[in-house]
């Protein structure tokens, strides 16, 4: 058996493929099986560069890949899909008019020069004869992988054509299979433990073999589609294998991608959600038939990062868990703390860590984290089932700017139910926070597929049907294109206009403003001095005298109402303001932005100058971001 596993575009050009790397690991344990990898995204931004005489460069293929949900990436190649040169390409630029930052002569150059790579693919690899040929299919992969697929089987049609991915769950890869006849199975949910039997199977073409897969979509000897049942327990982590990521980083250098790519490594230490076992975020349509956590023994996990990156001599790595185990704050985060190294870790997390938490990270390495942190909004934050507060969140940012740790998060409204009134009030409370790390931008949610928004219209989104991009992408019935796509387009919900666009100006701002200032405080002889030199606010040094004032302002550092800071104060100094004098401070706090207040709560603001470890790393980080 002759097998290649194919990365088509978009993936990311810095990161290998995680599932590729896997099964091409699984792939060598099978007698007789030889087993490759192709990065053809690498090849295509390469050759984007060569045809353009360096007019579209990688920059130019990211910002794309960046762009999932206008869907440009599969516009691209739908010329080659269907061999019709400029395909839909007015309708196309009419939808564009609508989506900011994406230049349509570019796309449409982009469209005009994918079916001559699709079939510069195409004669190399049907000259190699493989035996079968595998597509990773994620998000905007599937009409290239469809593409070459299509070209491929032409070319070749004793091939097996096989795809695998997140674009294959559930539904999704029943209808994939269905309509694109020169696609011969589909692997719908994970396929490490089937890819064995998958390799024999194809091997022997025996029908009754392909039967017995769990999840496989095959096709009969008339040539009908089945689907089999998908296996019903998820698949154990410490069976898991660790990613073989060779090749990618031999087609880095042959590309001359290297030059442009500074490259990280991409690790798994867990499968699934455990918050999304308990409260499944009502937007998130992600883990569709996967929900269940499972994560690897973190002593495993601590040598897996150990060999890869003395392996590969990387430094920076992306764990590709939807969310960190918390119990990898008892070892792993700490063995990697000993082990000293100057990696840099990419992780996501629940966004109510405390200080110690983050500081741990920190310490392992993390310098960057991804929470969910989608609204300062407690109200919202309950729409969206987070389980975490307005001041929550803002107490995470604030305690990743002092521990040197940058935040990757992004607005999110347009929720059914929304407060126009409390957007107002956080709205005018943002240049406070210029200090903090920003969001990159605002976007309304979109309706995704196995989200419970998805599932039960009763929460308020009402499906329209297919996202508009997929009219100009697929040649499908209306009825097909439901059942493949993950994206739907509903009415507008939540916040109006006017008030998103004064959210929009206020980030921007707060965007502009990052990285020009600090707030932070001292301590000397029982006094508190908060050093504003924020942007856009005046440069004071406030005075809070001990007694009152300061030990106030040192309690809100968690997150108070005003009454559990009263009984704090109360039972922990002695103090005793009283609720006219409490109002007051917290007036004061507010007014000149050193505290955020919702719903009903209050957060200071200045970072503590005698624990900020990390002031040299964010410098550099804001300076990177």
């Amino acid at each position: 058996m002759k097998a290649l596993l194919i990365v088509m575009p978009w993936a990311s050009l810095h990161r290998p493929s995680l599932g590729a790397g896997i099964l091409a690991q699984v792939g060598r344990d099978i007698p007789d099986c030889r087993i490759s990898q192709l990065y053809a995204n690498l090849e295509w931004a390469d050759f984007l560069q060569e045809e353009s005489g360096g007019a579209i460069s990688p920059v130019d293929y990211n910002n794309v890949a960046d762009r999932y949900f206008a869907g440009a990436g599969e516009w691209v190649f739908a010329s080659a899909l269907y061999q019709e040169p400029r395909w839909r390409e007015r309708e196309f630029r009419d939808h564009l008019a609508g989506e900011e930052g994406l230049d349509a002569d570019l796309l449409c150059t982009m469209q005009q020069l994918a079916p001559r790579f699709i079939q510069r693919l195409r004669d190399r690899l049907a000259a190699e004869s493989y035996d079968m040929v595998g597509f990773s299919t994620t998000f905007m992969q599937n009409v290239p992988s469809l593409a070459l697929a299509r070209a491929l089987k032409s070319a070749r049609p004793d091939t097996t054509i096989v795809f695998g991915g997140g674009n294959c769950d559930g539904i999704q890869g029943a209808a994939l299979h269905r309509n694109f006849p020169f696609v011969d199975l589909v692997a719908r949910g994970e396929s490490d433990h089937i890819f064995g039997q998958l390799v024999a199977a194809v091997r022997s073409a025996d029908s009754n073999l392909f039967r017995r897969i769990p999840g496989l979509c095959w096709r009969t000897s008339d040539g009908r589609s089945v689907a089999n049942p998908s296996m019903a327990a998820p698949l154990l982590m410490k069976s898991v294998r660790r990613p073989c990521y060779d090749e990618y980083f031999d087609a880095l250098v042959k590309t001359g991608l290297d030059a442009w790519v500074e490259p990280e490594l991409v690790l798994e230490a867990s499968r699934g959600c455990w918050w999304g076992e308990k409260h499944h975020c009502t937007f998130c349509g992600l883990n569709g038939s996967a929900m269940k956590f499972r994560s690897k023994a973190q002593g495993d996990f601590v040598d897996e990062v150990h060999e890869a990156v003395q392996k590969y001599r990387v430094l920076d790595i992306s764990l590709a868990d939807n969310i960190l185990d918390m119990k990898y704050f008892d070892e792993f985060l700490p063995r990697l703390a000993e082990l000293d190294w100057d990696v840099r870790i990419h992780c996501e997390v629940k966004a109510n860590l405390t200080l110690d938490q983050v500081r741990a990270l920190r310490r392992a390495g993390v310098v960057n984290i991804q929470p969910g942190i989608e609204s300062l909004s407690t109200h919202t934050l309950k729409l969206m089932d987070k389980g975490v507060t307005g001041v929550q969140n803002v107490r995470l940012l604030r305690d990743c700017r002092q521990e040197g740790v940058t935040v990757d998060w992004n607005w999110l409204c347009g929720f059914p139910g929304e407060d126009e009134a409390e957007y107002e009030a956080i709205i005018g409370q943002l240049p406070a926070l210029v200090h903090l790390q920003p969001p990159s931008g605002v976007s309304r949610v979109a309706l995704e597929r196995f989200s419970p928004y998805f599932e039960r219209p009763e929460l308020g989104f009402e499906n329209a049907g297919p996202a508009r991009v997929f009219q100009f992408v697929y040649d499908l019935p209306q009825s097909e294109l439901e059942q493949l796509v993950y994206l739907f387009d509903s009415p507008r919900q939540g916040v109006g206009e006017e008030t998103e666009s004064r959210l929009q100006d206020a980030i921007t701002l707060w965007r502009q403003g990052f990285g020009r200032g600090t707030l932070s405080f001292s301590r000397s002889d029982g006094q508190l001095t908060v050093h504003d030199r924020r942007a856009g606010w005046p440069v004071r040094d406030h005075l809070l005298e001990p007694g009152g004032r300061a030990e106030a302002y040192l309690a809100l550092s968690r997150g108070r109402t005003p009454k559990s800071l009263e009984t704090f104060l109360r039972d922990t100094h002695g103090i005793t303001p009283g609720h006219g004098r409490i109002a007051t401070w917290l007036d004061e706090f507010t007014a000149n932005g050193l505290v955020f207040a919702e719903a009903g709560r209050y957060i200071a603001l200045a970072v503590d100058e005698s624990l900020a470890t990390g002031t040299t790393q964010v410098a550099a980080a804001i300076e990177a971001w």
